[in-house]
């Protein structure tokens, strides 16, 4: 009777522990935050870094022939163009290449597709020997 009860208690015991322990570890960790401030300060020389970055996804999108054919349709020559994008403030030019970067958002993907061939080319050629070896 008394190594029943001794069993019971322990095994008791072991349970109770595992609980106590799977609560304490799933319990997310205690987290710290500051407050961020309220008004970012940005430079001159970064506005412009910002406005020059903005203005080169524009024209990299101007440049394509898909748009460029579109803009000439409406008789817009290349000067009326930049000429309309150097009159833009730097938030309509920061939305425009905003607005341009969720539309295409990965580029053209040309290197991401050269990387990814290469891969599985390597991925292939050490199948080819490991089977050989074997």
């Amino acid at each position: 009777m008394q190594n029943k009860q001794s069993s019971f208690s322990r095994k008791f015991l072991i349970g109770t522990l595992m609980v106590a322990t799977t609560l304490a570890m799933t319990l997310p960790p205690q987290a710290w935050a500051m407050l961020a401030p309220a008004e970012i300060v940005n430079t001159d020389h970064e506005m412009s870094a910002a406005r020059a970055a903005d203005l080169k996804t524009v024209q990299t999108v101007l440049e394509s022939k898909m748009i460029r054919q579109r803009l000439l349709e409406f008789k817009l020559t290349p000067e009326q163009i930049n000429q309309r994008l150097s009159q833009l403030s730097d938030a309509q030019v920061h939305q425009m290449a905003k607005q341009i970067r969720t539309i295409h958002p990965g580029g053209d993907a040309g290197l991401g597709i050269i990387v990814g061939l290469l891969v599985i080319g390597i991925l292939v050629l050490l199948f080819v020997f490991l089977f050989k070896r074997v």
